[in-house]
């Protein structure tokens, strides 16, 4: 029997030469043993197929599936697309548009191919002794399977730095130095022990000359495809519209631009503290579109305790508290309704831009911003930055979908998840628009404006509820002033500021019970034999003299270790 830890997590794993039966029935193939426990809400998009030797594994979803078959000759998606894949993976993969992850197998050459799709909406972790390996979307299978196997396996100290600084893992790093994350738009290959990565996909940040006006065309056709192939994939399989809805203007969009394509059966889900700006103006925009709403208060702050159960669910990827009550709210819904969870993940970075400055942004990659702590110094090796051409694509790839994105591996185990402005094309088109177009928001406003004027009649949570008009840039500032001012007074006062959508510090100052309990956590799990001293010295700096936000991010580090080292 599968512990009962993980009976909420869903996923799959497969291994060659290692025994896994303790995760619960599996499916025997020859050399290749694989587990499911997969979500299974596109079932006619998951591939699983054994024949002639070889094994095709998808799982997640595709929205080109006709493409594949077309150029196949086959009007069956799994033969077809295992045909493709053994002809030319990269190029079937470049192919692909949805969110999906998978491998194949070649047993008579005991070869193994495992990808993910180019911007990771499904991870893949893999490990590799020799002529052993495992792949899996689930960190906490493997490692229950390494224990059971007898395998030893050792914590990833920079991982853990990691995680007390930025928040997030900056590479393929995970808590457990012997598995590794495949990241974004990679393909793998395993023979004979032997690794080797490979990138089939990577954003491409070019400008393209062209006019103001056909920067807001071509944005205007390549998000409303985007936002068409995630909602039709809802409609192919009898979903309503599950969507994200806030007072910033990503989720709004996708919300907006949806309604008016036609999909207008949604549900609108929203989560923040009380009365807030994401509350009031989510709220009204549902109303106004006469979509059914959805909102779930923070202020309890019950969600603090779900500790071990999102860092099982996120494989430690990020901070526990980052999703604050989204897990929750996902847990109340009747989810046979639902595919997909439709987010406007990174839409302000990447129709927008990171950095205001254009020599900086096409610059270098340096280390050091989008951190969220500076608590802690650790001197990173810049093999890190190494991989990206400029300071633009670090930040998108590590504190965008490494960072914020990981969110999206909780979610999965309750729906599916995307995002339009993550849309493979849709990325391509918005980072060949010249840079000057995008800074400062200043195309993100004239699409609204030009295209779906009326999305701008409702405040911005990001200019204070000031509405987001070039007209309306003086009131802006003013807001902006006001809340610099405000922060300085806290700041004086020694007062926490509640003026947010997650007035952490606040609540958390006000809630004795969450701190008994993390508290109560800490003084449990610090004195674990895994960590060094160095290590354990840092956790202890963090969760003491750290915010509520660092004192989560000790705390994670501490249920990964509960989670990974312990054994069962």
């Amino acid at each position: 029997m599968m512990n009962k830890k993980m009976e909420t997590i869903h996923g799959f794993l497969a291994a060659r030469n290692m025994d896994i039966s303790c995760l619960g029935q599996y499916v025997e193939m020859g050399e290749c043993r694989q587990y499911n426990n997969l979500l299974g809400k596109f079932p006619k998009d998951q591939v699983f197929l054994e024949e002639e030797g070889q094994i095709s594994f998808l799982d997640g979803y595709v929205h080109n599936k006709k493409e594949v078959t077309a150029d196949s000759g086959r009007e069956d998606w799994p033969r077809a697309f295992a045909d493709a894949m053994k002809r030319d993976p990269e190029q079937t993969l470049q192919r692909l548009r949805g969110g999906f992850c998978g491998y194949l197998y070649h047993s008579k050459e005991s070869r193994l191919i495992a990808y993910t799709d180019q911007t990771s909406v499904k991870v893949l972790y893999y490990y590799v002794d020799g002529e052993q390996w495992m792949i899996s979307d689930c960190l906490v299978y493997m490692t229950e399977v390494l224990r059971e196997n007898d395998v030893k396996y050792d914590l990833n100290e920079m991982a853990v730095k990691y995680m007390l600084t930025y928040g997030y893992m900056l590479d393929g790093s995970t808590f457990v130095k012997q598995i590794h994350r495949l990241l974004p738009g990679q393909i793998v290959r395993i023979a004979g022990g032997a690794v080797d990565v490979s990138r089939y996909y990577a954003i491409c940040d070019k400008e393209v000359q062209m006019s103001e006006q056909e920067a807001v065309e071509k944005v205007d056709a390549a998000f409303r495809e985007a936002v068409r192939r995630e909602f039709e994939k809802d409609r192919e399989y009898g979903y309503r519209h599950l969507v994200d809805l806030s007072g910033g203007l990503d989720s709004r969009m996708v919300c907006w631009v949806a309604h008016n394509l036609g999909y207008t059966d949604q549900l609108n889900i929203a989560y923040s503290k009380s009365g807030y700006l994401d509350d009031k103006i989510s709220r009204q925009i549902a109303g106004d579109l006469k979509h059914e709403y959805l909102f779930k208060p923070l202020d309890d702050l019950k969600w603090m305790y779900d500790l071990e159960q999102i860092v099982r669910q996120n494989s430690g990827a990020a901070l526990y508290s980052g999703i604050t009550g989204g897990a929750r709210l996902l847990g109340l819904l009747n989810r046979d309704q639902f595919g997909i969870e439709h987010t406007g993940m990174i839409g302000d970075a990447v129709l927008s831009t990171f950095y205001h400055d254009k020599s900086f942004n096409y610059g270098k990659p340096r280390m050091g911003f989008h951190r969220y702590s500076e608590r802690l110094a650790y001197d990173f090796e810049d093999t890190v930055t190494k991989a990206y051409p400029c300071q633009e694509m670090f930040a998108i790839y590590t504190r965008g979908i490494l960072g914020a994105q990981s969110s999206y591996r909780i979610r999965q185990h309750y729906v599916e998840t995307a995002s339009p402005f993550m849309d493979v094309d849709f990325l391509d088109t918005v980072f060949s628009i010249p840079f000057d177009y995008r800074n400062d928001h200043r195309l993100y406003l004239m699409w609204i404006k030009e295209k779906y004027p009326e999305a701008a009649h409702y405040g911005w949570e990001k200019w204070g509820g000031v509405k987001p008009m070039e007209s309306h840039i003086f009131l802006r500032k003013l807001k902006t002033t006001q809340g610099l001012l405000w922060q300085m007074l806290c700041n004086i006062l020694g007062i926490k500021n509640r003026d947010s959508m997650n007035p952490l510090d606040a609540w958390y100052l006000e809630d004795k019970e969450v701190q008994r309990y993390c508290e109560s956590y800490y003084e449990e799990h610090i004195g674990h034999e895994i960590f060094r001293e160095p290590i354990r010295n840092d956790i202890t700096v963090m969760f003491g003299q750290g915010s509520a936000a660092e004192k989560s991010m000790a705390l994670t580090v501490l249920a990964a270790a509960e989670l990974y080292f312990n054994k069962r």
